[in-house]
């Protein structure tokens, strides 16, 4: 026969087996991460729960390390289990006790579904093993979870930063991949609230880490892994990831605003680009290409701070020149510009004053407070200031210097209760329990005016804490958008590579009970900024808030207990109706619509008491409408869309 037909009938035969030698390794691979998913299980069980474990006695990533190395060379899955049973027993004999168990309610207990012990992967000798860990584990000291600070309560892990940015040991990069799944998986307290199910996450996660054959996909899975716990705590650090992404700066700000990436600050001295630009290329790649690409590395409890950490994302990067194509409302044009770290320094300087009084077009006395500037050295003199104002408006779109506890005793005649937690139990793995504090001392003359507080996806953490507090102010109004929407306090994981992550630790409720997590704070008047108001330097929200309050002459009597004017639809699309019913009024009815700012934009005089006014050449927004008759002045809020 000849070579050329031997080798035809080769390929032949080749080719048709391919199909059955790729089913047969899928198979194999399935089985064999099946049983590191169960393995991962059994061995966080065994940490958090065993007594000689928790002591320290036991080199207990040794075991898992070990544990990892016979599975994959496990040709049954009684071998298997024999791998199991021997890293079980190694724990050594578990103390017993005569204390009785802690009832913990289902809903504070992330781990109450104990049936996996009993998978048929396991013998029943296995099962029980797991068991009477489980019937034997009463409330302890564990010295894996533990620390000088809630920070840094997993310090003890050995973190393997001797070794390089990359474990090249597949069984190191699966026991960093099993120490984090297990420490989410009983300390973190929203698991429940993940978009996916834990378990599916490590059941997806296992062939990518095993797979992740060099130090940069190494992080990226890492990092992509830690953004599916749906927390905007769950910050990343990694000198691989840094160097991948850039730590360098352009010379310019940006916010996600219409569904646009907006220039909102530039750098003094930066001419090619202006407040108000949008950005529609990077180096040529689409900014929603761009956006969509690097979408699964930004972490965040809800979208409005995906969206936030998707704008670092797309614009830094190296150290150096870049492109960009611009949209500046009358075209496009394309230029260079400059990344580098003392970008950030100058941009993030801030120059507004920490307080100030502003009169709003009703006449009112309004206090604007930046609450990221303020100190508790400013305190004294800020409220002697604004203690005469009708309102104070608390500005917390920005994150606050630890202030809050001290505003609370100019606010309120007592202490208050505002939050409750939900804090994991370090020493009973897997539930919570409830803590209700309750702040401040009070003041006998708490200030008299109204509270007006402004967030948006800036707000985070310890400032929507700071808003929680402020809204139990009576008739407090909130204005602006959704917050970040992860308060409590922050731990740290450390895991081989390099790699430090955090989560939010404590859960964060009302004191009805009602959660904040991937909820944030929300507001009583939803106001956005837009692209136009950037651009002629108008700060909406703020505007919203000034004149929000009216300090005029309502003195139109009221008839059948209603407001004696009625404006509506509200919101308006173009015709807005008004109805006058108070008793002995003239005819001579003037309108006035004025922008946030109290601009007038429009003065209609009517002399009939039921009518309609045409907005059609008014641009979507919020406006205001001054209504006087010759029984006073009536200002409303409208909103156009």
């Amino acid at each position: 026969m000849k070579i050329s037909t031997i080798i035809k009938w080769t390929l032949i035969i080749v080719i048709a087996l391919i199909p059955f030698i790729s089913h047969a390794q899928i198979n194999a691979d399935s089985i064999y991460h099946n049983r590191l998913f169960y393995l991962c299980k059994a061995w966080g069980h065994v940490k958090y729960h065993h007594t000689e474990v928790a002591n320290g006695s036991i080199n207990w990533d040794n075991e898992l390390l070990i544990a990892i190395g016979n599975s994959g060379n496990a040709t049954s899955n009684t071998e298997y289990d024999d791998v199991i049973k021997t890293m079980v027993n190694n724990a050594g004999q578990m103390e017993m006790s005569t204390d009785t168990l802690p009832f913990v309610a289902d809903s504070l207990n992330n781990n109450a579904d104990i049936s996996w012990f009993y998978n048929p992967i396991f013998s029943d000798t296995t099962s029980a093993l797991l068991d009477t860990i489980m019937q034997r584990f009463r409330p302890q000291y564990n010295v894996y979870v533990y620390g000088s600070s809630v920070s840094n309560l997993f310090w003890n892990d050995k973190m393997y930063w001797d070794e390089s940015n990359f474990p090249s040991e597949v069984e190191k990069r699966l026991l960093a991949l099993f120490r984090y799944w297990n420490i989410i998986h009983y300390f973190f307290p929203y698991k429940n609230v993940m978009d996916q199910h834990w378990d599916t996450t490590l059941i997806e996660f296992i062939p990518r880490i095993i797979e992740a054959n060099d130090e940069l996909s190494y992080h990226l899975t890492f990092k992509e892994l830690t953004t599916r716990i749906n927390d905007s705590h769950a910050f990343f650090y990694s000198y691989v990831f840094e160097d991948w992404d850039g730590i360098h700066f352009p010379p310019f700000l940006v916010r996600f605003i219409e569904n646009e990436t907006v220039v909102t600050k530039v750098r003094e001295g930066v001419t090619n680009i202006k407040v108000g630009d949008i950005i529609k290329k990077i180096d040529g790649q689409d900014i929603y290409e761009l956006r969509d690409s690097l979408r699964k590395y930004a972490a965040g409890s809800n979208d409005v701070f995906i969206d936030k950490n998707l704008n670092d994302l797309v614009l830094w990067g190296d150290i150096g020149w870049f492109e960009m194509t611009i949209d500046d409302g009358t075209g496009l044009y394309t230029d260079n510009y400059f990344r580098n770290n003392s970008n950030y320094s100058n941009l993030s300087s801030n120059n507004n004053p920490i307080w100030k009084i502003d009169t709003n077009a009703s006449g009112c006395q309004i206090g604007v407070v930046d609450m990221g500037l303020l100190e508790v050295e400013h305190l004294f003199d800020m409220f002697d200031e604004l203690w005469e104002t009708d309102a104070i408006i608390f500005d917390v779109r920005n994150y606050p210097n630890n202030t809050l506890w001290d505003i609370l005793d100019y606010l309120y005649p007592d202490s208050i209760h505002f939050v409750n937690f939900a804090i994991p139990d370090i020493f009973y793995p897997g539930t919570r329990y409830w803590a209700s504090p309750i702040l401040g001392n009070g003041t006998a003359y708490p200030y008299q005016g109204k509270i007006m507080i402004l967030f948006d996806e800036r707000t985070i953490s310890h400032a929507e804490y700071t808003c929680m507090s402020l809204e139990q102010f009576p008739e407090a109004v909130k204005i602006g958008s959704t917050t970040a929407g992860a308060d409590g306090n922050v731990t740290r994981i450390f895991l081989p590579g390099f790699i430090v992550t955090n989560f939010t630790f404590f859960g964060v409720f009302y004191p009805d009970y009602s959660p904040t997590q991937r909820v944030g704070i929300v507001p009583d008047f939803e106001v956005h900024p837009t692209i136009l108001g950037i651009r002629n330097g108008v700060d909406e929200v703020m505007e919203f808030a000034l004149n929000f309050m009216d300090c005029g002459v309502l003195d139109i009597e009221e008839a059948d207990s209603k407001k004696d004017i009625i404006l509506y639809p509200n919101p308006v699309n173009h015709l807005l109706q008004y109805e006058i019913l108070a008793d002995n009024l003239s005819n001579n009815i003037l309108f006035e619509i004025m922008d946030v700012r109290g601009r007038i934009l429009k003065t209609i005089a009517k002399n009939t008491v039921t009518g309609e006014i045409d907005l059609s050449e008014l641009n979507n927004g919020i406006y205001f409408v001054k209504i006087i008759t010759d029984h006073g002045i009536l200002i409303e809020t409208i909103t156009k869309m």
